[in-house]
């Protein structure tokens, strides 16, 4: 989304000023760059705030569990080694205050489990 409204802008603006001068694309460039900064700081805020284990205590099974890593402020981030135990509840994706987590069950012949925690 953020790369089509640039495109956008880098278009109109190219067209707004004078072809032969930078003025548009320059412009251009200094909106994607304050765009990358705001997904940056936003990111930087949301894992300094919420450095919870609120998806681990909401876990039934005991399927989720905090680790080490270096990566984020928080020094630490849910991990899923045992995936072939969760029952698909999604107790977890609700309890995220910040909804980087997400939960899959996938029934058919193999039922195979897919978790993905977008930090």
């Amino acid at each position: 989304l953020i790369l089509n409204s640039v495109n956008i802008n880098l278009v109109i603006f190219s067209d707004m000023f004078d072809n032969r001068q930078l003025k548009g694309d320059i412009f251009s460039i200094f909106v994607i760059a304050i765009a990358a900064a705001e997904a940056a700081i936003g990111l930087a805020i949301v894992s300094s705030i919420h450095r919870c284990t609120q998806c681990v205590r909401a876990c039934p099974t005991d399927v989720l569990e905090m680790i080490p890593w270096d990566g984020c402020k928080a020094k630490q981030i849910a991990s899923a080694p045992r995936t072939e135990d969760c029952v698909g509840c999604k107790r977890c994706e609700s309890a995220c205050p910040t909804d980087f987590l997400s939960v899959r069950v996938y029934l058919g012949p193999e039922t195979t489990r897919s978790m993905a925690l977008a930090y």
